[in-house]
């Protein structure tokens, strides 16, 4: 379809209105209704569609009506590119350095995560979402995969924010359990238990890592494994 089929169908719309409503107009005045109220009807009639037609001139895209252009799918590093531009331009945007935090995250990229992680922080100090993500990546990056220092007061501070963070409860069981605390590890991952489906493989997960860290506080046995933070809540 092109523009002028529109300006036609808007003019044979205004004539076929006026046709119709002009006769209105003469049975009104032979009633003596006012004619000005017929009038006006007849007239925004004729207006309305001719002027729809301009303003989709003024406003809109002629260029589309011979179709319309399906959406293109955004790639990966497109999407990337577009959040390294809005940080670039916005640097206190913590919600923007999360979310390239958590796409570095997503391509196994864990330095570069923990990077992100750590702008969306210097802008947000509260944000628990950065604060996970940073523990998480910080784990990933070390050759020994251990959550301390920086990385557990993370975790400890955005469960203070946000208790029932899955996140959150189930990394800093993951950091007692490797610091040996088993009874501690088994308790932060009870508390873990009631946010999860109970019907998920992830709450059987969590319900067989509880069964070993009991297991081993009551055997008051060492930790000669180290955690794994695969079984992702």
């Amino acid at each position: 379809m092109t523009l002028a089929f529109y300006l036609v169908a808007g003019a044979m719309l205004a004539l076929a209105l006026a046709l119709l409503l002009v006769p209105l107009v003469r049975q009104g005045r032979r009633h003596g209704r006012s004619r000005a109220v017929f009038g006006l009807a007849v007239a925004i009639a004729v207006v309305v569609p001719l002027a729809s037609v301009g303003i989709y001139l003024l406003v809109g895209t002629p260029s589309t009506l011979g179709g319309v252009e399906p959406a293109r799918e955004m790639t990966v590093g497109e999407a990337i590119d577009q959040l390294l531009a809005r940080v670039k331009d916005h640097p206190d945007d913590a919600e923007a350095w999360v979310l390239l935090g958590k796409t570095y995250a997503m391509l196994k990229q864990p330095a570069d995560a923990r990077s992100a992680y750590d702008h969306a922080l210097k802008a947000d100090a509260r944000n628990v979402a950065a604060m996970v993500g940073w523990a998480e990546a910080d784990s990933l990056v070390r050759t020994d995969h251990r959550i301390e220092g920086r990385a557990l007061d993370l975790l400890q501070g955005a469960i203070a924010i946000e208790p029932d963070s899955q996140r959150a409860l189930w990394l800093l069981g993951i950091a007692q359990f490797q610091q040996e605390r088993y009874t501690e590890a088994a308790g932060t991952w009870r508390t873990l238990q009631p946010l999860l489906d109970p019907d998920s493989n992830v709450a059987h997960a969590v319900a067989q890592q509880i069964a070993v860290a009991e297991k081993r506080a009551a055997a008051g046995q060492p930790d000669t494994a180290r955690g794994t933070i695969d079984g992702k809540p």
